[in-house]
């Protein structure tokens, strides 16, 4: 996983998204309070709910002006990434590892609506529900495998790596977009 940009290029999002297309394959960095920095590597789609180009169902465009907690985007060749085609084909590694709060991961997850994509940040886990989550997906529950992940791996665990630790998720509360964005 890149470094989060010290400073966010507005403009430089801003023509990337212009150049996108429904159907490219990107990889997007986002950084929230409370998932901290991940990247999501998929197909940008335009949501039909929210007309708005989503990857992994996340936004990264509002009305064209790169989301909020976007930091960085870059258009994948064919060979970087997985496609929708893919997803067909992909089947789930129900021996996945232990994922513990803080452990830098990268999920490959399918969804239906998303295609397959991949999610690479810190795992963030939940006091209230046993849950754990990168970039806002459940990837287990009660250390049982989420549903839509197909494969975990772990790249350095928690304390071994140089990304910042997000808190533990003590409340689900009323928050929109998962706790502020930075």
């Amino acid at each position: 996983m890149p470094n989060v940009p010290s400073r966010r290029n507005v403009k430089v999002l801003t023509d990337a998204i212009a150049a996108l297309e429904s159907g490219t394959g990107v990889s997007a960095m986002f950084l929230t309070k409370r998932y901290g920095a991940f990247t999501i590597d998929g197909t940008a789609f335009i949501s039909a709910s929210v007309k708005t180009l989503t990857v992994g169902g996340r936004s990264i465009e509002q009305n064209l002006k790169p989301h909020k907690s976007l930091q960085a985007l870059r258009a994948l060749e064919p060979s970087d990434g997985e496609t929708a085609d893919e997803a067909p084909g992909i089947e789930q590694d129900l021996t996945a590892p232990a994922v513990a709060h803080g452990d830098l991961i990268s999920v490959l997850f399918v969804d239906p609506a998303y295609g397959p994509f991949t999610v690479t940040g810190v795992a963030v886990a939940s006091t209230v529900s046993d849950v754990v989550l990168v970039g806002g997906w459940f990837v287990s529950r009660a250390g049982t495998t989420a549903p839509r992940v197909v494969s975990v791996e772990v790249l350095a665990a928690s304390g071994t790596h140089e990304y910042p630790l997000p808190a533990r998720i003590v409340s689900w509360g009323e928050d929109t977009e998962g706790a502020t964005e930075y």
